[in-house]
């Protein structure tokens, strides 16, 4: 479990690092707090975060609990999978001129396979 808490923290890191991108983005293109509108700019960046935040709501227990009952490498991997993806969704997002499908794409993958392993673990037992 120690990589599945590693990729966890990793997760997080990331997720800092985009909140302060945000609080940049305020100063620069002239949004004060509390606002969550503004310039079409900070708009994305804004919204890159709060995507961001729904995702982590299923991705942090669906990559423990898939640690826990089928496998902590590969629920590790998966969880590098769906860093990566936001990684690559907020920058296409915050850019007008790049594109957030496969970020998404890539996160979503993630999620959905992290969720499904550890119901499959779960359910067949039950079904045997």
């Amino acid at each position: 479990m120690e990589y599945v808490t590693l990729v966890a923290m990793l997760a997080l890191i990331e997720y800092t690092w985009f909140t302060i991108e945000v609080g940049r983005a305020r100063g620069r293109f002239n949004v004060p707090a509390p606002a969550t509108t503004g310039d079409e700019n900070f708009d994305r960046f804004f919204r890159a975060h709060q995507n961001t935040t729904e995702q982590l709501v299923v991705f942090l227990p669906a990559l423990y609990a898939c640690g826990y009952y089928a496998n902590g490498t590969l629920a590790a991997v998966i969880g590098l999978v769906f860093v990566i993806g936001r990684m690559l969704y907020f920058r296409g997002y915050t850019d007008p001129e790049k594109k957030r499908g496969m970020g998404f794409a890539l996160g979503m993958l993630a999620n959905v396979s992290l969720v499904l392993i550890t119901l499959c673990q779960i359910v067949t037992p039950l079904v045997m």
